[in-house]
């Protein structure tokens, strides 16, 4: 008999079902990827929504006392530069231990809320900024 005929060749690469395994840990890996990429974008997204509504928050709680008299009440309106928010501010006295010292002092505290609304797919998402101003009665 030929010893060459008896003898196996070995074989050199990769078996089909090698092939396979590194092909779905690889389509794995890259949907792990994508979904973090993904994630990462509408975070992106969903903060740079939020700063616009802090800086609409801002404008309109710079213009109390200063465009618009400071007084008890609330106003609601839409943002003239993000069309898609829309405002709503209150103002009323602040409640507290010392408020009827300061009265007699002639001065009054404020709490301002101005609350920024602006849809976000079927919701609506808000943010709220209250601060307290003070003011000081004009005296004759």
């Amino acid at each position: 008999m030929n010893n060459r005929a008896i003898a196996f060749h070995k074989q050199s690469g990769f078996t089909i079902l090698e092939v396979l395994v590194a092909f779905l840990v690889a389509a794995l890996l890259l949907a792990v990827i994508l979904s973090g990429f993904s994630t990462g974008l509408s975070s992106l997204a969903r903060a740079d929504r939020m700063s616009q509504a802090a800086l609409v928050a801002q404008s309109r709680l710079a213009e109390i006392g200063v465009v618009k008299p400071l007084q008890e009440g609330e106003e609601s309106g839409r943002d003239e530069q993000y069309s898609d928010y829309r405002w709503n501010i209150r103002v009323q006295p602040f409640i507290w231990d010392y408020a009827d010292a300061m009265r007699q002092q002639g001065n009054t505290l404020y709490k301002v809320d101005v609350e920024v609304f602006w849809p976000a797919g079927d919701k609506e998402h808000s943010f709220l900024l209250t601060v307290l101003k003070l003011v000081k009665q004009e005296q004759p």
